[in-house]
C-alpha cells in the first residue's frame, strides 16, 4: 500500500512538472468573457459525433471559429475528424477522458490521481489525432471544485464552463432557440454538443439562429481562447 501511494504521488508531482510552466493561465476558472466587449464564443461538447461535419461546412460558410471539448476516447474514435477541426482552425480543448461522473468520483480519496490519468489519457490521444497539446479544460457536467482547480493547475490546464447552455433539456426547438438568443450577449460562452447521447440535428439550426442574430446586433464570433485572453495553445 505504502509503495502504491509512493509512486502516485510521484506520479503526480512529475506530470505538473512537465504540464504546468507553458500555460501562464493554468488553474484558473472563466464561465465568461468581458461583457464590455462586443464579441461571445460558440463552444461544442463530447465530439467529434454525428453533425461535426454539418458543423465544420457551417462554420466554414460563416467565417467562425469555435472551441471543441473533445473526449479522448472520441479523438481514438475518430482522429480524423479532430485532425480536421484542429486543421480548419477551432481550438481543440480536453473534456477527460471517458466523461466520467466526477461527483460521485470527487468523494473518493484517489480523485486527484484518477482526474491525472484521465486527462493524460486525453491530451495523449488530442496530440495524436491532431498534434496540438490542449491547454483548456472543461470538466464533464460543468464540476468545479478546489481540488480539481489544484489538478488544472499543476497538469497546466485553464478550466472554462459556459455561461448558458439547454440542449440537453427536453423543450421544443423554438423553446431551445429562444432561450439561447436570449443568452446571447458580449462575454457570452454558449455550449451545445456537437456528440453524445441522441443526434445533435437540432444544434445546427440553432448554431445558424446565433450567427444569424449576432450579426443583427453587432456582436463578433470569437474563438473561445481569444475571448478570454489566453492565447493560442502549443504544439
Amino acid at each position: 500500500m505504502m509503495k502504491t501511494t509512493i509512486l502516485t504521488v510521484l506520479t503526480l508531482a512529475l506530470a505538473g512538472t512537465c504540464s504546468a510552466a507553458g500555460n501562464p493561465h493554468a488553474g484558473k476558472f472563466f464561465s465568461a468573457g468581458d461583457p464590455k466587449v462586443n464579441e461571445f464564443s460558440l463552444t461544442y461538447d463530447d465530439g467529434p459525433g454525428q453533425i461535426t461535419d454539418e458543423l465544420l461546412a457551417l462554420l466554414d460558410k460563416r467565417g467562425v471559429k469555435a472551441a471543441f471539448f473533445v473526449l479522448g476516447s472520441s479523438a481514438r474514435a475518430k482522429p480524423a475528424q479532430v485532425k480536421k477541426l484542429a486543421g480548419a482552425g477551432h481550438l481543440v480543448a480536453s473534456h477527460t477522458d471517458t466523461h466520467k461522473n466526477w461527483y460521485k468520483i470527487g468523494n473518493a480519496k484517489d480523485r486527484e490521481a484518477v482526474l491525472t490519468g484521465e486527462l493524460n489519457k486525453a491530451e495523449k490521444a488530442l496530440v495524436a489525432a491532431c498534434g496540438i497539446r490542449p491547454t483548456v479544460l472543461r470538466m464533464p457536467n460543468g464540476y468545479d471544485r478546489p481540488w480539481v482547480r489544484e489538478t488544472a493547475r499543476r497538469l497546466g490546464y485553464t478550466l472554462v464552463n459556459w455561461t448558458y447552455g439547454s440542449d440537453w433539456v427536453r423543450q421544443s426547438d423554438d423553446k431551445m432557440a429562444a432561450e439561447y438568443l436570449k443568452a446571447l450577449k458580449p462575454g457570452a460562452i454558449l455550449l451545445m454538443h456537437d456528440g453524445g447521447g441522441k443526434n445533435k440535428g437540432k444544434n445546427l439550426k440553432v448554431t445558424e439562429a446565433l450567427l444569424d442574430e449576432a450579426a443583427r446586433r453587432g456582436l463578433k464570433p470569437v474563438r473561445l481562447d481569444a475571448l478570454l485572453g489566453l492565447g493560442a495553445p502549443g504544439k
